[in-house]
């Protein structure tokens, strides 16, 4: 499985969540097998600080990770959550804190 966190820097799984797209300047994107971590890599937000964000735009570059899922406080609009959804990535809102330790309960 593999999970891309909305990430406030450039820490990985010493970042802390980031409380929106727009505000987020990277996700920290990890591989889980077997229930262990395998990967994570760390690659910027395309539509860091965009004023209007393109929902397709947002959401090809997600596939692109090839996310099932992505952990996030607060999706931009519902526009961008309802397109993760019809592509199959689950969204898991409302989260705050250290990825390391969200990973963990997940």
């Amino acid at each position: 499985m593999i999970i891309a966190f909305a990430s406030k820097n450039h820490l990985g799984l010493n970042s802390d969540v980031g409380s929106s797209i727009v505000s987020s300047e990277y996700f920290t994107v990890a591989e889980i097998e077997n229930g262990k971590l395998k990967k994570v890599k760390n690659v910027e937000n395309p539509v860091f600080k965009e004023e209007k964000i393109n929902a397709q735009k947002f959401v090809d570059f997600i596939k692109n990770t090839n996310a099932q899922k992505i952990v996030i406080s607060v999706v931009d609009n519902a526009d961008i959550e309802n397109e993760l959804l019809l592509n199959d990535i689950e969204v898991i809102k409302n989260v705050n804190g250290r990825i390391a330790d969200i990973l963990k309960e997940l």
